[in-house]
């Protein structure tokens, strides 16, 4: 459903009155243009780069880091024995995996190339 009404610089219905065929328009106001490309400009010009103010690093943000660690849910002794476990079970059947893999791949390049 086209309407009548057309902004400037946005997009205009094609010819015939398509949904689908639009042509977008340049403004035609060299302001309102210029308004735009500043306000879409970076905040920061220049390559300026962020700094943290020397009173952050103070009391108060060891204070609030260590309330943050104080927020995370550690895991119980036993969960991280059986995870730790866990972990280096999977690599060493992992290792196993590959090395058997690369030994088959060895006899099979002995084979073919008669070594």
């Amino acid at each position: 459903m086209a309407t009548s009404r057309r902004m400037r610089g946005g997009p205009a219905p094609a010819a015939g009155g398509a949904e689908g065929g639009r042509v977008v328009q340049p403004s035609v106001n060299r302001s309102q243009a210029a308004r735009m490309r500043e306000m879409m400009a970076p905040s920061r010009s220049g390559g300026q780069r962020v700094r943290i103010a020397p009173e952050r690093l103070g009391a108060d943000f060891i204070r609030e880091s260590w309330a943050e660690l104080g927020k995370v849910h550690w895991p119980t002794p036993q969960q991280a024995r059986n995870l730790t476990a866990l972990v280096i079970g999977v690599s060493i059947l992992v290792g196993l995996v590959l090395g058997g893999i690369d030994y088959i791949f060895a006899k099979l390049f002995q084979l073919i190339l008669g070594t």
